[in-house]
């Protein structure tokens, strides 16, 4: 009987822990995200858009 008690606490304890340490972990790689105005980020976009496209454009010729 104490075994399973003891596998019960163990699994809550768990259960309870991993959601908090992955809201941690999600948190602290959002922090301090760089922050730009619509023509930044239109002007950005439209140049990793290009070179994404000059890449898969040379690797699927034959």
């Amino acid at each position: 009987m104490a075994v399973e008690g003891l596998v019960f606490v163990l699994f809550l304890g768990l259960a309870l822990v991993f959601p908090l340490v992955l809201y941690w972990a999600m948190e602290s790689e959002t922090k301090d995200l760089p922050r730009m105005d619509r023509e930044e980020a239109e002007r950005r976009a439209r140049e990793e858009g290009e070179r994404y496209n000059r890449q898969s454009n040379g690797q699927h010729r034959d």
